[in-house]
């Protein structure tokens, strides 16, 4: 027996309507998969900030990055003082496995503070004072005439590739620049640790962490004086 005509017309609306949402409920799911990560849950990300640069997540609180030219300053600068960090991390911590430097990093430059004859990780260097400066200031110039560039992304990149183990061949390049950039921004936190840490109660980076593995309800950021060195390097 057919159906009456207005219940089979009923039907025919409501099939209709659940075939015409079902594209709309997949576009809303669509665009919840393709939310861009952000460095803070529920912040509004700037538009100047599409993504374009390695590890852009949208981190901009002040606005000071609205220009072109600002956020393109500052991405080479943050570049900079990342790759210079990662190098000052390894360097505090390689020097206080040298055992002919038992100070660590805060003591061994003491040789320039104090005009002493150069020495490094406890060895003698025979260099004097103004030679090591002339060395240093000839090479920093030679590398920063070769970073003098108009594009931006050849002042961050200057040599090209930097790639002695043929990694770029079979990684992804973006990939690579995204993670230099992510392991240069630990870097800089890093060394701000070690360096308020070292100020706050003296030691050395592994010295502390030894510290700390021992008795950590003590021995800690609250516990050891470190936050007012913290706040000032703010």
């Amino acid at each position: 027996v057919a159906p009456p005509y207005g219940v089979m017309a009923f039907s025919m609306r409501a099939a209709a309507s659940r075939a015409a949402a079902a594209p709309c409920r997949a576009s809303r799911v669509a665009c919840r998969a393709e939310v861009r990560p952000s460095w803070a849950p529920g912040v509004e990300i700037p538009a100047y900030l599409d993504r374009s640069l390695p590890g852009d997540y949208g981190c901009d609180p002040f606005g000071l990055a609205k220009e072109p030219q600002n956020l393109a300053r500052y991405s080479e600068a943050e570049l900079m003082h990342a790759r210079w960090a990662m190098l000052a991390w390894a360097g505090m911590i390689a020097v206080e496995l040298e055992p002919n430097a038992p100070g660590g990093w805060k003591e061994a430059a003491l040789w320039f503070r104090d005009g002493a004859a150069p020495t490094y990780v406890g060895e003698s260097v025979p260099l004097t004072l103004g030679s090591v400066v002339g060395v240093q200031v000839v090479t920093m110039a030679i590398s920063e005439r070769k970073r003098a560039q108009s594009d931006a992304e050849l002042r961050k990149y200057p040599g090209g590739r930097f790639d002695p183990l043929n990694l770029a061949e079979k990684l992804n390049i973006d990939d690579m620049k995204t993670k230099e950039i992510a392991n240069g921004r630990v870097a800089m936190l890093a060394v701000w640790g070690c360096v308020a840490q070292g100020f706050a109660i003296g030691g050395t980076p592994l010295s502390n962490l030894g510290d700390h593995l021992a008795d950590p309800g003590h021995a800690n950021l609250v516990g050891n004086g470190g936050i007012p060195w913290l706040l000032y390097g703010l």
